[in-house]
């Protein structure tokens, strides 16, 4: 029987607990996760930007991001302008900057301030190793992939 590494379980439950604690976060304000996603896209992004610009910067499929984008235009928050065809650009309503600065900033607040607790030397050893750990993880992605397709 296979058994599946401490690494391995220990690394997902470290994962699954920040999922967690967004989760709970996010009930605060009344919003999923995927609705949070495009608002700290659009954040991070700036205004204009399209569906599919968040889908590639949050690794999250479009169709995702498509649902979460009617529900925000929806509630008043975004509105869609037409870009390079045949791409729609996201801009923020008055009601969404109000959302974004009342409800979104002190949720990234949060996060900011734990990651600031951090000296530089530890969270650069963090992100280091969180960037090899990545980087192996694709190489060996690629590496089941090539060898499924023969």
């Amino acid at each position: 029987m296979f058994e599946i590494s401490d690494k391995l379980k220990y690394f997902n439950s470290m994962l699954s607990e920040i999922d967690n604690l967004y989760q709970k976060l996010l009930l605060t304000i009344n919003i999923s996760e995927s609705e949070f996603i495009v608002l700290f896209a659009l954040l991070e992004l700036g205004e204009g930007c399209s569906q599919k610009d968040i889908a590639e910067n949050r690794y999250i499929n479009k169709k995702t991001i498509n649902s979460a984008i009617k529900k925000l235009q929806k509630e008043g928050y975004i509105s869609l302008k037409a870009g390079k065809y045949p791409h729609m650009n996201i801009y923020l309503t008055d009601d969404g900057k109000k959302y974004i600065q009342d409800k979104v900033i002190p949720i990234i607040k949060v996060e900011n301030d734990a990651l600031e607790n951090l000296p530089d030397e530890e969270f650069g050893m963090l992100l280091g190793c969180y960037e090899k750990h990545m980087s192996n993880f694709r190489n060996k992605v690629t590496e089941f992939s090539k060898a499924i397709k023969k």
